[in-house]
């Protein structure tokens, strides 16, 4: 017997270095990554940040710029020009009409140029047309009422799908290559134009002035 409690007295010394040896073990490594927050079924994770637009908004009308440098780069045929094959300041010309939209310029740009959804929207025409090339209607809200902005001489291949959504500021597609079937044989530059309403139209000139009132001025957003 006194062997046996001799042994027991050591097991439990053991047993108490080893647990003493344990809680200072804990108590010395460097604390862990502070655990991941519980998500209930069923509950909505915070959203993405937005990403930057790439032109600043209006700071009254709220939209961006369609492509960079908008204003400036209107230089040929403004908002309601009226254009004939002798007065127009692009030669050769094939239109007649009252100008429905602002087009801004570009064949000194080599490199493709990124046209830009001028509002949070949704596509309702996405097709090649004659006289655009590739164009793009968009349903946007403009203070308060819904609108239609037109996007034309787009590229074809970067044409977004009818239905499909975008952000105010996201890439919605590029401007096609001057002077080939993408621009519908037109030089390289974007026709924005805005409708007053949220139609489907897809002219680039109307016949008379009065006509031009189912329009706004683009540049008029843009001061």
């Amino acid at each position: 017997m006194p062997n046996l409690t001799k042994y027991v007295g050591l097991v439990y010394l053991i047993a108490g270095l080893l647990i003493l040896g344990f809680i200072l073990y804990e108590r010395g490594k460097p604390a862990g990554p502070s655990p991941l927050p519980e998500v209930s079924p069923g509950a909505s994770l915070p959203a993405r940040l937005p990403i930057p637009p790439a032109v600043s908004p209006s700071p009254t009308s709220g939209l961006v710029e369609p492509v960079a440098e908008f204003k400036r780069r209107v230089t040929k045929k403004p908002f309601g020009v009226y254009v004939t094959s002798k007065n127009s300041p692009v030669q050769p010309e094939r239109f007649t009409g009252y100008h429905t939209g602002a087009d801004a310029e570009y064949g000194d740009v080599s490199a493709d140029v990124p046209v830009y959804s001028v509002a949070d929207g949704v596509i309702t025409a996405s097709k090649t047309a004659a006289g655009l090339g590739g164009v793009i209607q968009e349903k946007i809200g403009l203070n308060g009422a819904a609108h239609t902005v037109e996007y034309g001489h787009i590229r074809p291949g970067s044409l977004p799908k009818v239905g499909q959504s975008f952000k105010r500021g996201e890439q919605i597609g590029v401007l096609g290559t001057g002077y080939t079937v993408e621009t519908d044989g037109e030089r390289k530059h974007l026709h924005f134009a805005v409708l007053s309403d949220d139609r489907t139209d897809l002219r680039g000139y109307v016949a008379s002035k009065a006509d031009l009132s189912g329009w706004l001025e683009p540049l008029s957003l843009y001061p």
